[in-house]
Parts: C-alpha cells; sequence; structure tokens
C-alpha cells in the first residue's frame, strides 16, 4: 500500500502545467490568448466609428448595454485589412479593471498547451507589434503567437 502511495505522489508531481488558449485567426496567422483573460465570444455586429480615436480603435459596441471599445489588432500587427466576413467575431476581454473587445476573422478553438512548449516569439511582423507578443508555440502544424493583452490594453488605456 504504501508504494503505491508512493507512485501515485511521483505520477501527480510529474503533470506538466499547462495554459488555455483561445485560438483566433488574422489573416493568415494564428494567435491565441490566455482563456482566463476571455469574457466571451459574439458575433461582430456593428461597431460605431469614434472620431479621433487611436487608430487602433476600431470602435465601440453595444454589448448588452454594456459600451465595450473594439481593438483592431490588425492595426497593432501591420496585417492587411479585410472585408468582416460570417466568422469575424469580437473576443470581449478583461484583465484587471481593463476591458476591451478584440476584432478577429475567425475563432478557431480553444486549446491547452503544455508551457514547456512555449518559447521566445521569432515573429515576422513589425517591432511596433512584436511587443504585443509573448512568446509562441506550435500545435497540430500552426504557429501561434501568444498576445500579451495587458500590454494592448495598456495601449488602449
Amino acid at each position: 500500500m504504501a508504494h503505491y502511495k508512493e507512485d501515485l505522489y511521483e505520477r501527480e508531481e510529474l503533470k506538466e502545467e499547462t495554459l488555455q488558449l483561445v485560438v483566433f485567426r488574422l489573416g493568415r496567422e494564428w494567435y491565441g490568448v490566455e482563456i482566463t483573460k476571455v469574457k466571451e465570444v459574439i458575433k461582430a455586429g456593428k461597431i460605431t466609428y469614434l472620431p479621433s480615436s487611436p487608430e487602433h480603435i476600431a470602435g465601440i459596441i453595444n454589448l448588452r448595454g454594456y459600451i465595450l471599445s473594439v481593438t483592431d489588432l490588425k492595426t497593432i500587427f501591420s496585417l492587411t485589412h479585410e472585408e468582416p466576413t460570417a466568422k469575424t467575431r469580437i473576443i470581449a476581454i478583461e484583465s484587471g479593471i481593463l476591458e476591451t473587445g478584440f476584432l478577429v476573422d475567425e475563432v478557431v478553438e480553444s486549446i491547452e498547451v503544455p508551457v514547456s512548449k512555449i518559447e521566445l516569439a521569432l515573429l515576422t511582423i513589425p517591432a511596433e507589434g512584436a511587443k504585443y507578443i509573448e512568446g509562441q508555440c506550435k500545435v497540430n502544424d500552426k504557429l501561434i503567437a501568444l498576445v500579451n493583452v495587458e500590454k494592448v490594453l495598456e495601449k488602449r488605456a
């Protein structure tokens, strides 16, 4: 019986720390955000433009009576803009007291990634956008860049 308990403890210690991500697409590139920062995913509807707002703010939406600013990640990452499609979504993000919605081309899946598979980002995006990426991982032949939500929210504030 004592042997069994020792084996059980050893197996528990071997459990690798993981990170749960919501994976989304911007153009032909894949990105992820920690699921703990995601409040909800909604279909992109009418976004109201705000005059004199920063270039990366697409506008605002009314989310069940709550006004939410919408951040255009394609502007932050210097990606080509395309017309919204039926797959276009807004990921409502919250970190601390700050909130925004990330405008994305498509939300693909929710995955669990071992922390050991996350490495430094070697991205080809311009330096201005690279500071908003905290790492990358490869999952099923997709290279997923991990968005640093706090840095994006700081830019928004």
